[in-house]
């Protein structure tokens, strides 16, 4: 079988490796989009191949679970490429949209003059001169344009970008928005007495509103192209229905693979000794390539109902709840090496009630708790983000404070790792939070 065949490739390097096995190895570890134009090309290749593609790229195989998906994600999924722009993206949700072809033809001229941080690099009377078109039309367009995802995209300043936001955002802090409305250059300077006293607030509730505040993103573009990674099309769909997590396997962006048994039929007749050998080995090429995709799929869903098993916890509260996996132990439990398990979550994705996950984000290192368990290096992010969170903004946790409370709930982690931590998850010191 070719999970033996891998554990036995992997356990001794001597063994003579087949193009039918290095195939296997290599369809299992690419992603799907990888694995879409592999496919095609095979099928140039190889007349024996009969590829079909999906009309739709959801294939999780009946329409009500595909109109479980949230209309967003959909939208979003047709996003996927990281080397997009933020026009095209912008674009590609336009099209979705109501709108006439002129007012198309605007929104991408404007779409096309965003900076890297998402902003609008000419004012609107420029683009109205140049498009020949009055200023309202312009600005009734760049509402369609700030209505798309992310929030505070295309915006003209900060004081806008933060607007959209606030806007957008379903349980705005309640004075947010005047503080960014009428306050913003008071706000920055660090006047907070100046606007507690101009609004009639405490500073403890001015303090809540500026925390709020700066959990708002003032350079949407950048992390316009951080979520396109997010928006691909998932390999595999995890949601709750009826109190129990049920797992899909979409097959995103694969062709159903068949041998054109047609075309066999019709050339076998008369063949030449020549176009017999070299039907017999297309015909081989194709049985081993359907058979490699069959055993790559049936893997990788192997593993994921691992995870599935393993994570409920995860699925049910958050990050804070994810257990450490390691690859050696799911390949125990499945019966095949670590180096397969490695490759199958190579590349690949999952949409779970949680959110998008790569599959190598259930795989963090672990790390002691005083009573003998584990818990993730993510689990950690956590909570060291929630004790950054909740922290004196007056007197930000240090690292080292960091350390001594997260020792004091049972965890085994030194300074140098809560840095670490913190530094990944992108949070300033404690004197630049101060």
């Amino acid at each position: 079988m070719f999970h033996n065949l891998v554990t036995a490739v992997a356990q001794n390097v001597h063994l003579h490796v087949t193009p039918e096995l290095k195939q296997s190895l290599f369809i299992l570890q690419q992603s799907s989009e990888e694995l879409g134009e592999f496919l095609q090309m095979k099928a140039v290749e190889n007349p024996m191949l009969n590829i079909e593609w999906p009309s739709m790229r959801f294939g999780i195989g009946t329409s009500s679970n595909l109109a479980s998906i949230d209309s967003k994600d959909r939208l979003l999924s047709n996003i996927s490429k990281a080397e997009d722009t933020i026009e095209s993206m912008l674009l590609a949700q336009l099209r979705v949209k109501n709108i006439s072809m002129s007012a198309y033809a605007v929104a991408a001229y404007l779409a096309g003059n965003l900076n890297e941080s998402g902003y609008l690099d000419v004012p609107v009377a420029v683009v109205s001169e140049a498009l020949g078109i009055g200023e309202e039309e312009v600005i009734k367009v760049l509402v369609y344009l700030q209505a798309l995802e992310p929030a505070g995209i295309a915006a003209r300043d900060l004081k806008e970008c933060l607007l959209l936001q606030i806007r957008r955002d379903s349980n705005p802090d309640p004075w947010a928005e005047i503080v960014i409305e009428k306050y913003v250059q008071e706000l920055a300077g660090g006047k907070l007495k100046q606007i507690a006293d101009k609004l009639n607030l405490t500073l403890d509730i001015l303090r809540r509103t500026q925390n709020y505040i700066r959990t708002l993103n003032p350079r949407p573009g950048i992390s316009f192209g951080e979520q396109t990674q997010s928006y691909r099309l998932p390999d595999a769909i995890i949601q709750k229905e009826h109190g129990e997590y049920a797992l899909y396997m979409t097959d995103a962006y694969l062709p159903k693979v068949a041998l054109n048994k047609e075309y066999h039929t019709r050339l076998l007749g008369n063949m030449t000794k020549e176009g017999s050998l070299y039907l017999r080995k297309q015909t081989h090429d194709a049985e081993q390539l359907v058979k490699s995709l069959e055993q790559r799929k049936t893997t990788l869903t192997r593993v994921i109902e691992i995870i599935l098993d393993e994570q409920k916890s995860f699925f049910d509260v958050g990050v804070s709840h994810l257990k450490p996996m390691n690859l050696k132990t799911v390949a125990a439990r499945l019966d095949l090496h670590e180096s397969t398990i490695s490759r199958a979550v190579q590349n690949k994705c999952i949409q779970t009630p949680q959110g998008w996950y790569e599959l190598k984000f259930f795989f963090p290192s672990g790390i002691s708790t005083t009573d003998g368990e584990n818990t993730s290096g993510e689990s950690m992010k956590s909570e060291i983000k929630s004790l950054i969170h909740q922290e004196d903004k007056k007197h930000p946790l240090s690292d080292q404070q960091l350390t001594d409370l997260l020792v004091k709930q049972g965890i085994q982690i030194s300074r140098r790792t809560v840095m670490k931590y913190r530094e990944e998850m992108k949070i300033p010191s404690s004197r630049l939070r101060s």
